[in-house]
C-alpha cells in the first residue's frame, strides 16, 4: 500500500497493488476502500465508481478488455441493476 494513514489503517489517498496483479488506486476510510475508486483487474477490466467498507456500492462504469462499456449499480458488492 502506498498512501496515507491514519492509526497505522489505511486513510484518505492511496495504491494497492495485490498479488495477483489487481490494483485499486482511491479513496480509503479506516483500512478499506470508501468513496471513489479505479479497480484495475488483471484481466484488463476496469472498474471506475464507489466503494463503501470495501464493497462496491452505488454507480459505476465498467470497461472490459474486450472494449464494451456498461455501467451498473451495486449494492455491497452485488449487481443490482443497469445504468
Amino acid at each position: 500500500y502506498d498512501g496515507e494513514y491514519t492509526a497505522g489503517k489505511p486513510e484518505g489517498r492511496g495504491v494497492v497493488r495485490f498479488d495477483d496483479g489487481d490494483v485499486y488506486e482511491g479513496e480509503w476510510k479506516a483500512g478499506k476502500m470508501e468513496g471513489r475508486g479505479i479497480f484495475r483487474f488483471a484481466n484488463g477490466n476496469v472498474y471506475d465508481g464507489e466503494y463503501k467498507a470495501g464493497e462496491m456500492e452505488g454507480r459505476g462504469v465498467e470497461r472490459y478488455a474486450n472494449g464494451a462499456v456498461a455501467s451498473r449499480f451495486y449494492k455491497q458488492g452485488a449487481r443490482v441493476g443497469e445504468g
